[in-house]
């Protein structure tokens, strides 16, 4: 019997202020040999967590910091511009008990087998039983100065999922002389359950209730209670082969259903093959003695997606709150289109692939390269807004994928007291839409447009700013003369069809992408006797992210960012000039769009393990303390908070530094 009993503690603090996480794990792991024909064993792991998720004070960045925080007696004023109600004083959030928004969450994650060798030789019977249960207590309070003086509100939530999958599997594993196969037969279910209950309410009669009496409250604002439910059941064979561990051959079939989609479109087959040969095994290879592995493989495979709302092939309600004489009574409106042939979302994926190894190792890797075809995508369909709906979902149009993957590992030097390893990553793929719901046509209004990947940014390019010069006050003029009302300052559009007029139809273009084009990760190990030093580089080529921090929005009441500003006497290109008289600039849109390159310091990390003759003294059979700096650096020309997705006021990766020691017994 192989028993293992494992307990964590984890806590970090958040950014911003209020903010925090702490997780308390504990994992318990069995596996025992009952018989010679019999071995059961499982794994149960429950974690409690707790996250403080704070007030949102990240996005008030933009307050007036000419304005008034505190008054006389020290405390923070109700708004920071005198009687401007546009800002309130977020200072008000950090008051004790103003925002107090805790997320509680238990998890139970069980996984228990049992295995029986049958009498036939090779033949084995396995069943597996998974469970994840999951509870989630979502609690929310504001103070009426938290609320810019509106009632204090209140939110008390729950939310409980229960799911289980059990598999039956068979197992035939058989050698006949240089033949070797194996045979899996698998039969699974898969249940899910989600209940939920929410009630939001304001005007409790003291702060100090917070949301343990929403009862008390004089105003309930919100409620609501939910119940899901979705199953999965799937059948699967499986065939391997080889032969005289050169040539080798997988061929596969699974057959699924699931009850998300329409009736008559709920199951689905995947079929799969795989052929790989290990071409250093063959006699006219054998003398070349610098090559370990040469591997060439190439495959076939389908798989597929139901991730949509368990009803929503028949069409959801939603309820309606009015009034009817001196009662308010609930109605139900359609919310949503039935699609009754709602079917799955497959993809297609041809794979062909080399794995090699040479000089005993120190030179090594793989190489891939693929094409996916996507069809029938669950998207949303735009409809005409005098429908009564704007959108509908179902099966439309068809995408394509293609990309290489490389990977490579290196033994750059090796001696008695130094070695030096370097591991590479690399990708690039190519996503493109091949067809949507009407054929090879742009769907503008969605950003989707044929031979271009999903997402995708389409509007105005920016190509400088309008300057008070003899050429381009000519131009102003033309533009002008069409209905513009262009004047030195102000943005400076391209001019997509150069009729000098801009407009929608003919003058915005696909900008970029949101998904980078390349992806690599470099990383170097050097080790010197008892001291070791890791640095791993990653980055990110041919992505663009729309950088809502340039928002200018209200710029003259309140604070922005640095920019530099068009005027008569800083004739700049790159931004418009100042004007309080708008909230907003025109084509202001075409500011935001930046390339979000970048070149990432992810970890380094030191370490040192301690002469064996000192460990062996303190009874331990190894003790290696390290230092770990995460997040140090990063290289961009992005101006946003960050460029691995942080394109508004969200919180930027975190930079830390770890000290640890290792100790084996």
């Amino acid at each position: 019997m192989q028993f293992a009993f494992n307990t964590t503690y984890f806590r970090n603090e958040g950014i911003y202020k209020n903010q925090d996480y702490s997780r308390y794990t504990v994992k318990l792991s069995v596996d025992a040999e009952v018989t010679n024909w019999l071995k059961i064993g499982g794994q149960s792991h429950f974690s409690h967590s707790l996250q403080d998720r704070g007030s949102n004070f990240q996005d008030c960045w933009r307050v007036n910091p000419l304005g008034r925080l505190y008054d006389d007696d020290g405390a923070p004023t109700l708004m920071t511009s005198g009687g401007d109600s546009q800002w309130w004083n977020p200072l008000q959030y950090l008051e004790p008990d103003a925002v107090v928004n805790p997320l509680k969450i238990n998890r139970f994650l069980g996984s228990y087998y049992g295995e029986i060798k049958l009498p036939l030789d090779g033949l084995k019977y396995r069943a597996n039983i998974g469970i994840d249960f999951h509870s989630r207590q979502d609690y929310s309070f504001l103070s009426s100065n938290a609320r810019q003086g509106n009632p204090n509100q209140a939110k008390n939530a729950t939310q409980q999922t229960y799911a289980y999958t059990f598999e039956n599997l068979l197992f035939y594993d058989k050698q006949f002389g240089k033949h070797s196969i194996g045979v899996t037969l698998l039969q699974s279910i898969q249940r899910n359950r989600t209940e939920s209950l929410s009630t939001t309410v304001q005007d409790l009669p003291s702060d100090d209730l917070l949301f343990n009496d929403i009862a008390s409250a004089l105003d309930m604002t919100g409620y609501d209670s939910n119940n899901q439910v979705w199953s999965l059941a799937s059948f699967m064979g499986r065939l391997n082969y080889n032969y005289k561990s050169r040539y080798y051959a997988t061929f596969s079939m699974r057959y699924d259903g699931s009850s998300r989609l329409a009736d008559g479109h709920k199951w689905v087959s995947f079929p799969a093959f795989s052929l790989a040969w290990r071409v250093n095994e063959e006699n006219f290879l054998k003398n070349f003695d610098k090559l370990d592995n040469l591997k060439l493989r190439f495959g076939y495979g389908v798989t597929a997606n139901t991730s949509i709302n368990p009803y929503q092939t028949k069409g959801l309600l939603s309820k309606k709150y009015y009034n009817y004489g001196e009662n308010m009574v609930i109605g139900y409106t359609s919310s949503s289109l039935p699609d009754k042939t709602l079917t799955w979302e497959t993809t297609g994926q041809w794979n062909v692939g080399v794995d090699f190894s040479f000089f005993r190792g120190r030179l090594s890797g793989t190489v891939d390269a693929y094409l996916q075809n996507t069809h029938d995508l669950l998207l949303d369909r735009q409809l005409p807004a005098v429908s009564g709906y704007t959108s509908v979902l179902t099966n439309v149009g068809k995408t394509r994928n293609k990309g290489i993957e490389v990977s490579l590992s290196t033994v750059n030097i090796q001696n008695k007291d130094f070695t030096w390893s370097t591991d590479f990553m690399y990708s690039t793929n190519k996503e493109e839409i091949v067809e949507l719901y009407n054929g090879k046509v742009d769907d503008i209004g969605n950003s989707w447009f044929i031979g271009e990947a999903l997402g995708v940014y389409y509007d105005y390019k920016k190509i400088g700013i309008w300057q008070d010069s003899p050429e381009d006050l000519a131009e102003i003029e033309k533009y002008n003369k069409n209905g513009h009302k262009f004047a030195p300052g102000m943005i400076k559009l391209l001019d997509i069809d150069g009729d000098h007029k801009i407009t929608a139809d003919n003058d915005r273009m696909i900008l970029g992408q949101k998904r980078p084009k390349h992806i690599f990760n470099l990383s170097n190990t050097f080790v010197y006797k008892g001291f070791d030093l890791n640095i791993v580089l990653y980055g990110t080529l041919g992505g663009m992210l729309r950088n809502a921090v340039r928002v200018n929005h209200q710029s003259y009441r309140n604070n922005s960012v640095k920019f530099d500003y068009w005027t008569p006497n800083n004739p700049t290109n790159a931004y418009p000039r100042p004007n309080r008289l708008y909230d907003n600039i025109e084509y202001e849109s075409s500011l935001y769009y930046e390339k979000s390159d970048f070149l990432r310091v992810k970890t380094i990390t030191l370490g040192y393990t301690l002469p064996k003759n000192l460990v062996n003294k303190a009874t331990l059979s190894n003790c290696r303390l390290y230092v770990t700096a995460q997040n140090p650096l990063v290289f961009t020309n992005y101006t946003g908070v960050d460029p691995e997705g942080a394109a508004t006021y969200a919180s930027p990766s975190v930079s830390s530094w770890i000290f640890g020691v290792n100790v084996s017994f």
